[in-house]
């Protein structure tokens, strides 16, 4: 596969990449409501940095320079902004449905309303990110408190 074809997916994100001796570093920049899961990153392999928008949050994915761990890493890139999408569109499908509802408990009866109920069919299935991403906890906000205590 051609490198294009693996940074294609992300290239909005990315600042820059660079060689470091041994290494390459992904500079790539979120918004800065999006989370980056623990259990997504080893220790040592993101560092924060500094960006020119306040809306973003710059984290520079270091990787050393072999097929295996590049692939791995831009993978667990892709994952990050596929967990973080999901979320943005399941929050604004929330507040969406929370506005039908406000419109529908203003115009239909008490007793019909009383009826309402709501079934999904709820499949199993297995998530690839651990419960870690559900509490919003950022690996940049994490490193940020270590800093300052």
């Amino acid at each position: 596969m051609s490198f294009y074809k693996e940074i294609a997916p992300f290239i909005e994100y990315i600042r820059s990449i660079r060689k470091l001796k041994t290494y390459l570093s992904f500079d790539i920049e979120f918004p800065s409501k999006w989370v980056i899961p623990k259990s997504m990153v080893e220790e040592g392999q993101v560092v924060s940095f500094e960006t020119e928008d306040s809306n973003k949050k710059g984290i520079s994915f270091v990787t050393p320079l072999d097929e295996a761990n590049t692939s791995s890493t831009l993978s667990k890139i892709s994952k990050i902004i596929k967990l973080n999408k999901e979320k943005e569109i399941k929050e604004k499908l929330f507040k969406h449905t929370i506005e039908q509802l406000k419109e529908t408990f203003e115009k239909t009866d008490l007793d019909k309303l009383k009826t309402l109920y709501f079934d999904f069919e709820l499949e199993q299935t297995e998530l690839e990110i651990n419960d870690e991403s559900e509490t919003g906890e950022d690996i940049t906000m994490a490193e940020q408190r270590e800093s300052e205590g």
